[in-house]
């Protein structure tokens, strides 16, 4: 796998030439800081250009031209990094070798056209295609609620840190999308291309020779450098466990914990942290899974991850009713046990063995490995070989001083019953 950077003024132009897929990928990354106002007209951008274009004006012709692409997919997500919005727009394509001569650059142009040339008429875009979007959005943002984990993280994240970017709804906010026209959603994707960063990342069986020309005539871009921010959120020192609940109808609690992870190095941030989440709660393995949901049987489900963007670990159980108790006590003994030290070597071999298997499931998708160097370019994180050999190398007591940094934040419970409740706190 051969990794080129270009920078094309405008745009870095990133190239992973490898003959391990079939189809070359593409990923074009724009990003802003993020701003509260902007998220729900950024996902509303990202439905509504997908829709149609002014050469495809209509979601058949659209879909036709795909399939006349040997059915290559696009698609696009929205999701904040930290202090970012970062939107991704994806165009998966047969090579040429295996569909005909001249089908990527075809793909490159339809792709091309899908964000420089959207279905606008007089400064605004098409009624139709926005009033689609707009009541299918509007339904979705009207729903979050029926899917309770999803509504009781978005509300742990809420209340962890108020006051941060992190508290903001990544799928948006209904207030906001009442405020939404086809014009004004013009003029803030004519900013979107105007300002933001912008990467593009190609990746299967290609010559630099041929990218660099392909997207120099597709892509212009003339984007205004903008001065980069810190891409980590402020840390949080929390001086005290918050505690908050919700009462909702339904046939399980959802509980969910968010930890701080502050003063942490680099590589703690990248290597003992990740092995400390997978003893935690990384798996079947973990201690959380085998003493809140096996030994205790309070869980449906329990898991942690860790959001590095913001320092934290989120848990997140689906646990039997009125056992919240039971089950915040157990989970705090487990803190307990990792920053003690009571735990063996055997967990940590088990979590390294987890890691490398990720790493190995990475490396079959395209997606997963532009992702990949997506992070090494934005965190400076290191390349996949790299990982491995730093992996394997940590200790027990590298995973120690990590626990003994881990502090419980907040604890949101949003509680299940047979009536629906209001909001207690």
């Amino acid at each position: 796998m051969e990794y080129i950077k270009k920078e094309q003024g405008s745009y870095n132009l990133h190239v992973i030439k490898t003959n391990a897929f079939k189809t070359i990928t593409v990923k074009v990354f724009f990003r802003e800081v993020v701003q509260k106002e902007n998220i729900t007209k950024r996902n509303f951008l990202n439905d509504i250009l997908f829709l149609s274009t002014k050469k495809y004006p209509t979601k058949s012709v659209f879909a036709k031209a795909l399939q006349n692409l040997y059915a290559a997919r696009v698609y696009s997500s929205t999701r904040r990094l930290g202090t970012y919005l970062d939107t991704g727009f994806t165009l998966k394509v047969l090579h040429d070798k295996y569909s005909e001569p001249g089908n990527f650059e075809q793909a490159i142009a339809f792709f091309a056209s899908i964000i420089f040339d959207p279905n606008v008429e007089d400064g605004a875009f098409n009624q139709r295609d926005f009033d689609t979007v707009y009541e299918e959005y509007k339904a979705d943002l009207e729903s979050i609620v029926d899917d309770r984990p999803f509504y009781a993280m978005i509300r742990l994240m809420e209340e962890t840190n108020p006051t941060s970017c992190s508290s903001y709804r990544g799928v948006g906010y209904l207030e906001d999308l009442e405020q939404i026209t086809p014009s004004n959603l013009y003029t803030y994707y004519q900013d979107m291309l105007a300002h933001n960063l912008a990467d593009i990342y190609v990746l299967g069986n290609v010559e630099i020779e041929e990218v660099v020309p392909l997207f120099r005539k597709y892509f212009t871009l003339n984007t205004f450098k903008a001065v980069k921010t810190p891409i980590l959120t402020e840390e949080i020192e929390p001086t005290r466990i918050k505690t908050l609940s919700e009462t909702l109808e339904s046939n399980q609690t959802q509980l969910c914990i968010s930890l701080a992870t502050n003063h942490l190095s680099t590589y703690e941030r990248n290597y003992p942290l990740s092995i400390y989440n997978t003893i935690l709660g990384g798996g079947t393995d973990s201690l959380l899974f085998k003493e809140v949901r096996e030994k205790n049987s309070l869980a449906y489900r329990i898991s942690s991850s860790p959001n590095k963007f913001d320092h934290l670990i989120l848990i997140n159980g689906g646990i039997a009713i009125d056992s919240e108790k039971q089950a915040i006590s157990i989970i705090k003994k487990q803190l307990k046990r990792l920053a003690k030290g009571d735990f063996s070597e055997e967990n940590i071999e088990a979590a390294k063995e987890y890691y490398l298997t990720a790493l190995d499931d990475m490396m079959e998708s395209a997606v997963q490995l532009i992702s990949s160097y997506y992070m090494m370019d934005l965190l400076g994180t290191d390349d996949i070989e790299t990982k491995r050999q730093k992996i394997q190398a940590v200790t027990k007591e590298e995973v120690i001083a990590v626990a003994n940094k881990v502090k419980i934040n907040t604890i949101f419970i949003l509680k299940g019953g047979l009536e629906h409740a209001e909001d207690s706190h």
